[in-house]
């Protein structure tokens, strides 16, 4: 992966083939020092694995792609756990096999093809994500929004 800092907060990355998407975004948010963002991409992947969050088993039900797949639209937003400061990274994507047919979800795995070009546009503040009951993974909260406390839920 290489990055370059183009200004205004925007960061323009490259991955390269066998890059892992999601590990590469971590280490560079963790090496620029984003603590809050948005993504956006295109390229290409070897390996892909997409998730659907079941609303009502609020479980990703899972499904690998061990092909070659165009990315035709990459987005997702960046934060921190607010446990520990660990980067969050939180994508999805639209992806299409030789026959261009679509496929899209959450992407929980994805090693770079060709080539992955990415756009990091870092905000000034910090988002920070808060375990939450009930819901299947840390829960994003605004600047100046409070978490709920320990043992309540939340709708």
């Amino acid at each position: 992966m290489h990055y370059h800092h183009v200004g205004s907060g925007r960061y323009m990355l490259r991955l390269d083939p066998g890059d892992e998407l999601t590990t590469c975004l971590r280490q560079f948010v963790s090496d620029a020092g984003v603590k809050s963002g948005w993504i956006s991409g295109l390229g290409s992947t070897s390996f892909l694995v997409l998730g659907f969050l079941d609303p009502e088993t609020m479980e990703y039900e899972k499904r690998k792609f061990d092909e070659p797949m165009e990315v035709g639209q990459l987005s997702g937003s960046i934060s921190v756990e607010a446990e520990d400061g660990r980067p969050f990274i939180h994508l999805h994507g639209t992806f299409a096999p030789r026959e261009l047919i679509a496929y899209s979800g959450h992407v929980h795995e994805a090693r770079v093809g060709v080539v992955m070009e990415v756009v990091v546009t870092a905000f000034e503040e910090t988002l920070e994500r808060h375990t939450v009951p009930d819901k299947p993974f840390p829960w994003m909260f605004l600047p100046g929004e409070a978490p709920p406390e320990a043992g309540e839920g939340q709708g």
